[in-house]
């Protein structure tokens, strides 16, 4: 389980330590690439391995205007990390104050609670006052204190980079499949399910609505095949995202119908992985046909995911 650590680590916290930073939304496929390595050498040189990242995102402090809604909610961002076998997540708050900070003072800062033998970094990455952390000032640094830096080249695939503003351009149009090529797996909510209208059970088809993030990243509006993992177990579901037109709704949620499941949900984290877009959202012209179309959904995820019906 990876250990998070909020604000520059504390001197003598972690020992000596091989490290990457950056904001890393959606650990994608080309974040893999550098932090899988990462994490197996830091093991073999029997030391830690951190990520250390900021929160929120800059550009979020920086050029508020246009702050990317996140692939990753922190905590989802956390999870990823264990199931890699990240030792550390060190999260610094991304205020005026440290973006004020230059490449110098906060390196020193940093490496006052860290033993830094090798920083790996993506080619891409600058940090400090005018991003003038570049990788020649950290490998003179690194010269006078003790670590070695290593830049990796950014990934590609189909002739453009592998990047967050890529796949947040997929998922908003409700390009899944496309998205899980970049980001190496479906594209995820990892949240809590709370109370909603029971609009769901009315209709027979009793979902689960999930609590949205704040700043997450939220797909087209659009009804999906979707994986379900809770408590451990692995289930089919019926994913919508959208305004419920058909009773006027005006709020958007997102619900998951969990196919052969008739237990409580309410207050679990569920993880809900959209798998294949199925059909977009329609005000239909009575529930009956709204009825018709939930079932055929249901059907049709069935079909996706290799979900036979539940015997009775």
């Amino acid at each position: 389980m990876t250990t998070v650590t909020f604000g520059f680590p504390e001197p003598g916290l972690m020992g000596p330590t091989h490290a990457t930073m950056g904001t890393f939304d959606g650990i994608h496929r080309g974040h893999q690439a550098l932090l899988k390595p990462l994490i197996a050498e830091a093991k073999k040189a029997g030391a830690a391995s951190a990520l250390v990242t900021f929160e929120p995102h800059p550009r979020c402090v920086l050029d508020p205007d246009h702050c990317p809604p996140n692939l990753t909610t922190l905590d989802e961002k956390a999870w990823l990390l264990g199931q890699l076998g990240l030792d550390h997540l060190v999260v610094i708050p991304f205020t005026p104050q440290i973006a004020g900070l230059s490449p110098a003072a906060f390196m020193q800062r940093l490496l006052r609670g860290m033993e830094l033998r090798r920083l790996v970094i993506g080619q891409d990455h600058r940090f400090g006052h005018g991003r003038r952390g570049d990788p020649g000032f950290l490998r003179r640094l690194g010269t006078r204190r003790g670590f070695s830096v290593e830049v990796v080249p950014t990934l590609a695939r189909g002739r453009a980079p592998v990047s967050s503003s890529r796949i947040r351009r997929l998922v908003l149009l409700g390009q899944m499949k496309a998205a899980a090529q970049l980001l190496g797996r479906d594209y995820f909510f990892r949240s809590t399910v709370e109370h909603g209208a029971q609009r769901g059970r009315q209709l027979g088809f009793p979902t689960a609505n999930l609590r949205i993030a704040p700043n997450k990243l939220i797909p087209a509006t659009a009804v999906y095949a979707a994986r379900v993992d809770l408590d451990g177990q692995g289930y089919g579901g019926a994913l919508s995202v959208g305004f419920r037109p058909t009773f006027g709704g005006n709020t958007l949620t997102v619900e998951v119908f969990v196919l052969d499941f008739e237990r409580d949900l309410y207050d679990k984290v569920m993880t809900v992985w959209f798998v294949q877009r199925l059909r977009g959202e329609k005000r239909f012209a009575t529930v009956a046909a709204l009825q018709q179309q939930m079932a055929k959904d249901v059907e049709n995820t069935r079909r996706i995911l290799g979900v036979a019906p539940s015997a009775p």
